[in-house]
């Protein structure tokens, strides 16, 4: 689990750097698309939903984001938290992983 947390860190720091420094000149009517969140999203979807790296990939990445924000510190970590937990809420209550064990007859 150490490993796959060291590579979230190196691969949410290079992916916020690029998002910081290289996304804002490719605005579309001032929009830009949040590629971190999209990262932390998808780790959460498709992640066994009692596995809990979903919910360090999302502190890891709300980390990054409010290091090289203005704002106040916290308020992406607590962001990326609570979507990571909904998303598990709702994949683990309302979603059936099909299994693929062998029916006997």
């Amino acid at each position: 689990m150490l490993k796959k947390i060291l590579f979230l860190i190196i691969a949410f720091y290079i992916l916020t750097l690029f998002q910081t420094s290289f996304m804002p000149f490719f605005d579309i009517k001032g929009l830009t698309i949040n590629l971190v969140l999209v990262l932390v999203i998808f780790i959460n979807l498709f992640e066994i939903p009692e596995k809990k790296i979903g919910l360090w990939s999302a502190f890891i990445a709300g980390f990054f984001l409010d290091v090289w924000s203005s704002g106040l510190f916290g308020i992406e970590i607590l962001a990326f938290v609570l979507a990571a937990v909904f998303i598990k809420f709702i994949v683990k209550k309302y979603v059936q992983v099909p299994s693929f064990e062998r029916v006997q007859k």
